[in-house]
C-alpha cells in the first residue's frame, strides 16, 4: 500500500496563508454569557490529532478534526504520509466524518485531505475524496477530475467523478471558468456520454452533469439519448433537462409524471420544479397523491421551488396531511417564502417616516 501512494501524482495547490486556526469557543458563565476570564481547552496541534486518527484503538477524534481544515503544503505531506497507517475502513469513516463536518460549517476547508485521498487503492475511498471536492472552483482540481472520468479503473469512481464536474458545468454556463477549461471540461463529458464501451451509469451522470449547459447541442444530445437509450439514459435525460432549464422540456416532463417507474416519475417531478413555470403547479399537484413516498416528497418540493400564490396554497393544505407529506410541504413553504423575501432598502422618504413617527419600520 505504501508503495501505491509513493507512486501515486501528487497535486501542489497553493493554499491562501491568511487563514486562521480553527479555535475552541470560550467558557460561558452563570447566566450564559461569554465568561472571558474561564480558562479554554487549547486547541490540539495537528500532529496530535494525526496521531489520534492513526491510533485505531480509539474512536476518530470528530471534534477535533477542524484541525485539518485549511492546512498547507507541508502539513499536506504529513496527511499523505498519515494515509498508510490506517486501514480503509477508518480512511472512509474520516472521510465521511469530514463531510459531515464540512456540512455543519462552511468556513471548513479539507480539500487538501480530499485530493490526497484520490489516489488511494480503495475504490469507496476516493467515491468519497471525490465527493469531497463537491464545492471546489478551481482549473487545476476541474482537471483532476477530469482525468479521473477519464481514467479510473473503477466506473463507480468515474460516475462519482461526472456528478462532482457538474457543478464545474453551471460554472462554465455562467462564464466564470476560462475558454481552454471550458473547452476541456465540455470535451471530456462529451467523449464520455458517447462512448459506447463506457458503463451506462458514467454515460448517464456525464449526461446530467453537461445538461446544464445551454449549448444546442446539449439539447440535441438530451433530446437524441431521451427517444434512443436505455432506461438509465433515459432517465438521465429526465434529470439533465431539468438542469437545462429550456421551457421546452415541460410537456415531456409532465408526460413522465404517468410513467409506469417511480424514479422516474420523481426525476421528472423535481426537474419540473427546477424549470420554474406555473403551468407545473397544477400537474404536480395531482402528483403529490402519487403512490409512491418519494415521488410525493419530489412533487412538493419542485412546488416549493416553482412559488406563487397557487403553489403556496397547495403546500399549506398539505400541512394537514400525513406527517411525512405534512413536513416535505413544511419545507417547502419554508423555501418558497424565502424565495419570496425581499429585503427592504432604506431610503430617504424611510428616513423622512421614522422621523414623523409614521413610518412602516416604526414602533408596532
Amino acid at each position: 500500500m505504501t508503495a501505491a501512494l509513493n507512486a501515486s501524482r501528487w497535486y501542489t495547490i497553493d493554499m491562501p496563508d491568511d487563514i486562521p486556526p480553527h479555535t475552541g469557543a470560550g467558557g460561558f458563565d452563570d447566566h450564559g454569557e461569554l465568561d472571558r476570564d474561564s480558562p479554554t481547552e487549547p486547541a490540539p496541534s495537528l500532529d496530535e490529532v494525526i496521531d489520534a486518527i492513526a491510533d485505531e484503538s480509539h474512536a476518530i477524534p470528530y471534534d477535533d478534526l477542524p484541525a485539518l481544515s485549511s492546512v498547507d503544503q507541508s502539513q499536506a505531506a504529513q496527511l499523505l504520509g498519515l494515509w498508510p497507517r490506517i486501514e480503509p475502513a477508518r480512511r472512509r469513516e474520516l472521510l465521511a466524518s469530514l463531510e459531515r463536518l464540512a456540512e455543519e460549517d462552511a468556513t471548513l476547508d479539507f480539500h487538501m485531505v480530499h485530493l490526497t485521498a484520490l489516489r488511494d487503492p480503495d475504490p469507496a475511498t476516493r467515491i468519497l475524496a471525490v465527493r469531497g471536492l463537491w464545492e471546489e472552483e478551481r482549473d487545476d482540481i476541474m482537471r483532476i477530475l477530469t482525468d479521473m472520468l477519464r481514467g479510473d479503473a473503477e466506473s463507480t469512481v468515474r460516475a462519482e467523478a461526472a456528478t462532482t464536474l457538474g457543478q464545474y458545468v453551471v460554472s462554465m454556463e455562467f462564464g466564470m471558468l476560462d475558454e481552454d477549461a471550458a473547452e476541456h471540461l465540455a470535451e471530456t463529458l462529451r467523449d464520455a456520454i458517447e462512448d459506447s464501451a463506457e458503463e451506462d451509469e458514467v454515460r448517464a451522470r456525464a449526461l446530467e452533469a453537461i445538461g446544464a449547459l445551454s449549448e444546442e447541442w446539449v439539447a440535441e444530445m438530451i433530446a437524441d439519448t431521451y427517444e434512443t437509450g436505455g432506461p438509465r439514459m433515459r432517465l438521465a435525460t429526465i434529470r439533465a433537462m431539468g438542469r437545462h432549464a429550456s421551457d421546452d422540456w415541460l410537456p415531456v416532463l409532465i408526460h413522465n409524471f404517468d410513467d409506469d417507474d417511480a424514479e422516474t416519475r420523481a426525476a421528472a417531478a423535481t426537474s419540473a420544479g427546477q424549470l420554474l413555470l406555473d403551468t407545473a403547479v397544477g400537474p404536480l399537484a395531482a402528483l403529490v397523491d402519487d403512490t409512491d413516498d418519494e415521488v410525493q416528497v419530489a412533487a412538493v418540493e419542485a412546488l416549493g421551488e416553482i412559488g406563487g400564490d397557487a403553489a403556496e396554497a397547495i403546500l399549506v393544505r398539505l400541512l394537514e396531511r400525513e406527517s411525512g407529506l405534512a413536513d416535505a410541504a413544511r419545507r417547502a413553504l419554508a423555501t418558497l417564502r424565502l424565495s419570496n423575501f425581499e429585503p427592504h432598502v432604506a431610503s430617504a422618504d424611510d428616513d423622512d417616516d421614522d422621523e414623523s413617527g409614521n413610518g412602516e419600520h416604526g414602533p408596532r
